[in-house]
């Protein structure tokens, strides 16, 4: 399914786990480059490294 959304960019919040992760996985699926924000800076990084190794798109993490 084409959703239009191919190189554009997402920024999902509280997605270093739970929703927030599934949302930005499908996100990624879709070929859309990311902005990984949670308030577990670790956690960010950490999901915004898997998410760009396994979907070989952009990913950027932010935290608080």
């Amino acid at each position: 399914m084409n959703t239009g959304i191919t190189g554009k960019v997402a920024l999902v919040t509280g997605s270093a786990r739970g929703l927030g992760k599934a949302t930005a996985r499908l996100l990624a699926g879709e070929g859309a480059r990311l902005v990984i924000t949670d308030i577990n800076e670790e956690s960010a990084i950490r999901t915004a490294s898997e998410i760009a190794e396994e979907f070989r798109v952009e990913t950027m993490a932010l935290g608080h």
